[in-house]
């Protein structure tokens, strides 16, 4: 059942997003589907992965025939899962006010650190890299402005 759940609320998800990138404004100048295709592309596959789990799960249910045993570590994976959602929500709503650097660098050394114990240094150069490594992508090759948060002027 976790599964179907996962599945339908990822695909309301991506379509709710890719309505809301139908909604970008297109610009008069240079390429006619602007800011729209990287975001399209990021629904478009989440929908994909919504109607993958649709069928994965489809398909396991009909071979299984009847209901399988209750699984021990379903518990601890959905409570995983729940709490990881909940990060990444507080993730989205600090982006703005405490800005790209300081968000994301806590963001991934926390989940570093929850799926990778124990290795505080490995993890810490892990959060840095990727922190820098997306901001330089983000902002030299898409040319998209990260907000400064409390290190803006």
């Amino acid at each position: 059942m976790g599964d179907w759940v996962l599945a339908i609320c990822t695909a309301i998800g991506a379509v709710v997003y890719l309505n809301a990138d139908s909604k970008l404004p297109q610009l008069q100048v240079g390429d006619p589907m602007g800011p729209q295709v990287f975001p399209a592309l990021i629904g478009i596959g989440l929908l994909g992965s919504a109607l993958l789990l649709m069928a994965e799960t489809w398909r396991k249910r009909r071979h299984a025939g009847t209901t399988a045993p209750p699984d021990p570590t379903a518990r601890a994976h959905r409570l995983i899962l729940v709490g990881m959602m909940l990060w990444t929500a507080l993730y989205y709503f600090a982006f703005e006010p405490v800005g790209y650097f300081t968000s994301t660098l806590i963001y991934m050394f926390v989940l570093l650190a929850c799926f990778n114990r124990g290795r505080w240094l490995i993890n810490a150069v892990g959060a840095v890299g990727f922190t820098l490594v997306a901001y330089g992508v983000f902002t030299r090759f898409l040319q998209v402005a990260l907000p400064q948060g409390v290190f803006g002027t």
